[in-house]
């Protein structure tokens, strides 16, 4: 371990203190942070250490259920990490200082990116940034606001959508009263005519349920990671089943979802999880996936 990881590993014992050592990985807070550590509770408060001198962050929204969101800035030299919280949040991450900065030589750098849970409420919140030094002395707050918005829904009568976090191939599962199931290998849940009955109109097989779109399929990332099944029109009353199927995980480490249900533009249902790859084994056909809703819809 060189010098500086070893300062780094102070300074997060010295953070964590009081609340034991900890390995959570923060699976289940508002924001996760990378390359970083997570620790439970509260970040520190200002001690007399290090400044956060300057923070660099492109947006000033950000979409819940968002990854990959560029963060960096500048440390006083003697900071050997920087403290990362969402407001409110029930944890803070703590990302390693780098080296000098060769145009600001007094000051340190850092850069992490960020991902937010596709279940973070929409509206106003504000990170907060502590620089800490070696031994755990944390310096002044640095608040950073931030506008968090939900991914656009599309609108229908009946619109179930799955969303998730990462560059991962899932797939959304419908299973209607009549028990045709909408997925990508039967993107719609219309019926047609039996043998020897008149043939239908040419469109009326959108009448029923459509999926709109299969993302990241076969770890093609579009960078999408959003499906819906929608009913334009009054949708077949009964008990629906909504099933997420993880395909791949498409070399990332897991995926948080969230799926939610809308009717006329009301949710009437929602539930979230977390994708791994122990969900990635089976068929991947019809019928596969996690159970996440079950509703009856009149």
């Amino acid at each position: 371990m060189n010098l500086r990881a070893a300062l780094v590993a102070g300074a997060v014992a010295a953070l964590a203190c009081g609340e034991g050592a900890s390995s959570d990985p923060g699976t289940s807070a508002g924001l996760r942070v990378s390359p970083a550590q997570f620790v439970p509770g509260a970040a520190p408060d200002g001690e007399g250490g290090p400044l956060v001198a300057a923070v660099e962050l492109p947006v000033a929204t950000v979409t819940a259920g968002g990854r990959d969101f560029a963060l960096r800035g500048f440390l006083d030299r003697d900071a050997t990490a920087v403290a990362i919280q969402l407001r409110g949040d029930e944890g803070h991450w703590v990302a390693t200082a780098g080296l000098p900065d060769t145009q600001v030589p007094d000051l340190v750098t850092f850069d992490v990116r960020l991902a937010f849970a596709p279940d973070l409420p929409p509206g106003p919140a504000e990170l907060v940034l502590r620089a800490v030094d070696a031994r755990g002395r944390a310096g002044e707050a640095r608040p950073v606001p931030l506008t968090v918005t939900r991914a656009p829904v599309p609108d229908g009568a009946l619109v179930i959508t799955l969303a998730w976090d990462a560059q991962a191939d899932l797939d959304l599962h419908v299973v209607q009263p009549d028990g045709i199931e909408i997925w990508r290998g039967n993107i719609n849940g219309h019926e047609p005519p039996p043998p020897g009955q008149p043939p239908e109109a040419p469109e009326a097989w959108r009448e029923g349920g459509l999926l709109d779109f299969d993302s990241n399929g076969g770890c093609a990332l579009d960078g999408r990671r959003q499906e819906s099944v929608l009913w334009a029109s009054a949708p077949p009353p009964g008990r629906y089943r909504v099933l997420v199927d993880v395909s791949s995980l498409c070399g990332t480490s897991g995926s948080f979802w969230r799926v939610e249900a809308r009717r006329d533009g009301r949710r009437i249902g929602a539930a979230v999880g977390h994708a791994l790859e122990a969900h990635t084994r089976g068929s991947h056909g019809a019928g596969d996936g996690v159970l996440a809703l079950s509703l009856d819809v009149e």
